[in-house]
């Protein structure tokens, strides 16, 4: 009969792992986790640079349908509509001041806050039936588009400057 105290156990029996082993498996370890943080801080940059593109596209677009917004604005008051002109002009506002403005920065921002200092002017005009609001209308348009030009070169909007 064996006495239990002489047994030896199976986890004994085992060596244990070498130091090179350790290292072996430590190196490996820590390569994995630089790998993956590589790939990650990757992906990372290229989501932030995907994320401006979009931002940049969405305040294109908003400055597009502003600039329609206006030139509906302009061909209604042509054609003597100036009820419809002064709610499109009135939408116009709205939207720089609401939606363009704090997007821009520098003299576009400028220019758009001499814009939105011309509101209450141009929409009484309108709603006055006033002959001249058409030509005061068409010149807001172009400055505001001089605007959003200046403001598209002023940004890194132009291709090869990123």
């Amino acid at each position: 009969m064996t006495d239990i105290g002489s047994q030896r156990s199976p986890a004994r029996d085992t060596p244990s792992p070498s130091p090179q082993r350790w290292r072996s498996a430590l190196w490996i370890g820590s390569a994995a986790v630089l790998g993956f943080l590589a790939g990650f801080l990757l992906q990372y940059g290229q989501v932030n640079r995907a994320r401006q593109q979009v931002a940049d596209a969405s305040a294109a677009i908003q400055a597009a349908r502003l600039e329609a917004t206006l030139s509906a604005a302009v061909i209604e008051a042509q054609a003597g509509r100036f009820e419809v002109a002064r709610q499109h002009a009135s939408d116009f506002y709205t939207g720089l001041q609401r939606r363009l403005l704090p997007v821009m920065d520098g003299a576009p921002q400028a220019e758009a806050r001499t814009m939105l200092a011309e509101r209450d002017s141009i929409i009484t005009s309108l709603a006055r039936n006033d002959p001249a609001s058409p030509g005061t209308l068409a010149g807001v348009l172009i400055r505001l588009r001089e605007t959003v030009h200046r403001a598209a070169l002023d940004s890194s909007n132009v291709p090869g400057t990123r």
